[in-house]
């Protein structure tokens, strides 16, 4: 169980095949005993690629002492891969086996620019492909690098212009080429273009975004290497690299715990059916406090928001909610209001039920695992007016980190529609956190058949993805401590049954109507 982080370079096509440690096949190619001169292709490693002061070491041999183990983890350096770490098709059994990043990435390469642009669109992902617009002119395009959810570099493509957008900056506020950190075009591009690259099953690359003269920002291009990055992004990639491998590695010795929390959201409405503002009842920092929304650009306070006390234990975490949902009771008593929960209780307002988790790196396995065993079996119990909240709010992968070291799952919606759906949530985060490595054998959201089917409500396909998920998760010592709630879910599905949103949830938490 080494935890190693591995680099290899494909070897020429018809290099042999090997068995790797998890009994799946190994295809094609890693040999990379020749460094210099391995290529002069973006992402190839010689001595101007971006790869060639990482510090990772090259994989050796497929098979024997220099091969990767189970619970490595290899990066493809050069051109779209094509070797496969596990023949998954054949597992009937929950299988851990090296993980390749980038194994999408020749998938990704050959799609047409419409079906690339549809695939972005779907999942919420502003994106024009291959159109050349009027006033494409005077629009700034860039270049960010991204590795699993980090800008490496932000580089400026006909750099030429003294401005961005029109906008002069003044000597030394921006670098000819590179955007500095501090840009206020940093944070929304590498949002962007994270969410392109893990949309499409990737874990590093290249987007090519626009910046419009209203400064929105949309991908026209994506590309599964790494480009040739300057000084400083070399420098930046390494730091990167070597904290994942340092995070990856202690992982690899020791499960790591998750810590979990939440602020799920709830809206109150008066006798009439009106939405009350939540802060007519609570502050905006208080445990079980409200949250604001811009309607129209204007900041406005219609939710309630609950913020339980982080712990290990998914009984715990719904024993907290409980105790903030009875101390709302208290602030709330004597006004005539129906409590709401759930996806989009009401028209136009979208509620969240975030997991917040910490204790377990943020990386794209671990993500595709929670949208796999939470968003996945959520989705089968949600109403079908639900689906109004896609893709703005509950896409998949979305994510966003926390100052304190963790980070938020956002694409559940509100949870406390149900006590036992909200224990059954918190145990599948648990389980996926804990747990990622193993499912991600066969995880259904991987495949583009599923993924449609997610976003276009195809039931039947999505019970496919449930029972095939289910399975795995079964298989995992987690499944085994929180057997009652997951079971509970699962045969919530198999019944076909849906939670009502039109409902007070008080009753089901057996809080008092006051």
């Amino acid at each position: 169980m080494s935890g190693k982080v591995w680099a290899y370079v494909r070897s020429p096509v018809g290099a042999g095949a090997g068995a790797n440690a998890a009994g799946g096949k190994v295809v094609a190619g890693l040999r990379a005993s020749h460094v210099a001169g391995a290529g002069s292709k973006a992402g190839a490693l010689d001595g101007g690629s971006p790869w060639a002061l990482a510090g990772l070491p090259m994989l050796d041999e497929p098979s024997g002492p220099g091969a990767a183990g189970p619970n490595d983890c290899v990066v493809p350096v050069g051109s779209a891969p094509t070797l496969l770490l596990s023949d998954k098709s054949a597992m009937t059994s929950l299988t851990i086996s090296p993980w390749l990043m980038n194994a999408k990435a020749k998938e990704t390469a050959a799609l047409p620019d419409g079906e690339l642009q549809r695939r972005l669109r779907r999942e919420g992902v502003p994106a024009i492909i291959g159109e050349k617009r009027p006033g494409d002119v005077g629009i700034t395009r860039l270049s960010v690098s991204v590795w699993g959810f980090d800008a490496v570099e932000i580089a400026r493509l006909g750099w030429h212009s003294p401005s961005i957008n029109d906008v002069k900056y003044k000597r030394g506020q921006v670098d000819p080429i590179c955007l500095h950190r501090e840009h206020a075009l940093w944070k929304p591009a590498e949002k962007l273009a994270a969410r392109a690259l893990y949309a499409l099953g990737l874990d590093f690359g290249q987007v090519e975004a626009r910046v419009t003269d209203q400064g929105k920002l949309y991908v026209a291009a994506v590309r599964p290497v790494m480009p040739r990055l300057s000084p400083g992004g070399q420098f930046r990639l390494k730091e990167l690299v070597n904290e994942f491998a340092s995070a990856w590695a202690a992982e690899a010795f020791r499960r790591p715990v998750a810590k979990l929390g939440a602020d799920p959201e709830f809206v109150l409405l008066s006798e009439d059916g009106r939405v009350v503002p939540a802060s007519r009842y609570f502050k905006p920092e208080a445990d079980a406090g409200c949250d604001s929304v811009r309607v129209r650009g204007e900041k406005r306070w219609p939710l309630v928001e609950l913020r339980p006390r982080p712990t290990t234990e998914p009984s715990r975490l719904a024993s907290d909610v409980r105790r903030l949902l009875v101390a709302a009771a208290e602030k709330t008593a004597g006004a005539a209001l129906t409590w709401r929960a759930g996806a989009m209780p009401v028209p136009g307002l979208p509620l969240g039920g975030h997991v917040h988790l910490s204790g377990v790196a943020l990386t794209g396995e671990r993500l595709r695992a929670l949208d796999n065993a939470v968003a996945l079996p959520l989705r089968l119990l949600e109403p079908p007016s639900a689906a109004k909240r896609r893709p703005r709010y509950g896409a998949l992968g979305d994510v966003r980190r926390q100052p304190h070291g963790g980070f938020e799952f956002r694409t559940p919606p509100s949870w406390l529609v149900s006590p036992r759906l909200a224990l059954g949530a918190f145990a599948l985060a648990k389980i996926a956190a804990e747990h990622s490595r193993e499912l991600a054998a066969w995880r259904p959201l991987d495949e583009e058949r599923y993924r449609e089917a997610f976003y276009s409500d195809d039931r039947a396909v999505l019970l496919e993805a449930s029972d095939r998920i289910y399975g795995l998760i079964r298989q995992t010592a987690g499944y085994d401590r929180y057997r009652e709630p997951v079971d509970y879910l699962f045969a919530s599905i198999a019944g076909d049954r849906r939670w009502d949103e039109s409902a007070d949830f008080r009753r089901k938490w057996r809080i008092p109507i006051m």
